[in-house]
């Protein structure tokens, strides 16, 4: 059984143009919805920028912090190292100068020790090394 071809419904005109008015609503509530986004978009780039900025200050006095630590922690050690040395000097006796020098002086090399051959050792082993060598 054949069955007919619909034909395309044809609207009425008040149809179409509810149809338009509708379509021009939806395209409009998109436009501005497309402006927000836009300008949340700018906003969101000025706010990007001034994190990077907060940043940048954030890490710029860290590294002026650290620094300052570094050099209170230095000056502390080289105080209590003066200290030091102050009752080290107290404690001790003061050196000549003589003892002074010798102390910065290099200790010296010793010789090597060098085998004492005599004479008379020598010719007392020769007769008897010549008597075996004969033999």
């Amino acid at each position: 059984m054949k069955t007919r071809a619909k034909r395309p419904a044809r609207k009425s005109r008040s149809k179409l143009q509810n149809v338009v008015e509708l379509a021009r609503e939806r395209w409009q509530a998109a436009k501005k919805s497309a402006k927000r986004a836009k300008q949340a978009a700018k906003q969101a780039r000025r706010q990007f920028k001034d994190a990077k900025k907060v940043v940048k200050r954030a890490k710029q006095e860290m590294l002026a912090a650290a620094r300052k630590l570094q050099i209170s922690v230095m000056n502390t050690a080289r105080r209590r190292r003066k200290a030091r040395a102050k009752t080290a000097t107290k404690a001790a006796p003061p050196k000549s100068a003589k003892a002074r020098a010798t102390a910065k002086r290099p200790a010296r090399k010793k010789a090597a020790p060098v085998e004492v051959v005599s004479t008379v050792a020598i010719e007392q082993a020769s007769p008897v090394q010549q008597e075996s060598s004969a033999a």
